[in-house]
């Protein structure tokens, strides 16, 4: 269940600087009290928000991961975005529309949400965070774009190996949580969880990455794209 921890103290937050407050000076800051976001964690699978509900609140992700679904009319469903730390999420409501997708905690999470109405009222009286929400929205169609390129233009083997290469990018060597499964990283890319078994089955036995429940390692970054990418696309 989710549970509501308490205001948030955008002062001393750690994430400040990837949140929409992060132009903002400390004493704006102290100004914009009244509008703090509540503090909000969710358990791993518990529902955020569904596809279709009406758009009343902005959130920020603290810590963890979060799934993006979208459900076509026939019920089948697909992950179109994972979001990490500092992402923005939930915004649906500043163009009139309900959600579009509807968000899944990975594991459990930690989010800091706003009412679209309070967050209405900020951006007017700080254009600064309006500023700083374009930029991420932009950042997002970016990522969205990549996806398409990836599942219209990239092998099997290429899109699996370009979203390792991109999930461990500062690992330096170490292990990343990935609290994906097979299936779901299959769904993110358009493969079937065969299809990733079996690639990844192949690149431990040939050495380029470790695997332990929820945590990967990548040996070989160079290994695996030599192996599995063509002309530089990973």
């Amino acid at each position: 269940m989710s549970n509501i921890k308490g205001r948030g103290h955008c002062q001393s937050c750690q994430i400040r600087h990837l949140s929409i407050f992060a132009q903002l000076p400390m004493n704006r800051l102290i100004e914009i009290q009244a509008f703090q976001p509540s503090v909000v964690t969710y358990a791993a699978d518990e529902t955020i928000y569904h596809q279709g509900d009406n758009s009343l609140n902005a959130f920020t992700l603290r810590k963890g991961l979060v799934k993006l679904i979208k459900t076509l009319p026939n019920g089948r469903t697909q992950i179109v975005r994972v979001l990490r730390t500092g992402d923005l999420f939930g915004f649906d409501g500043f163009a009139g529309e309900a959600y579009n997708h509807t968000a899944i905690p990975l594991n459990e999470i930690e989010v800091c949400r706003l009412p679209l109405m309070d967050l209405a009222e900020l951006k007017k009286q700080n254009p600064e965070i309006e500023n700083t929400m374009m930029k991420r929205w932009i950042q997002h169609l970016r990522e969205a774009e990549d996806m398409m390129l990836e599942l219209g233009a990239k092998k099997a083997a290429e899109r699996l190996a370009s979203f390792l290469i991109r999930w461990c990018e500062n690992s330096k060597g170490g292990w990343v949580a990935l609290s994906l499964s097979r299936a779901e990283i299959g769904e993110l890319l358009g493969l079937t969880i065969e299809t990733v078994s079996r690639f990844l089955s192949d690149w431990k036995r040939q050495g380029f990455l470790n695997e332990q429940r929820g945590s990967i390692q990548l040996e070989n970054v160079e290994g695996l794209r030599k192996a599995a990418c063509s002309n530089g696309s990973c």
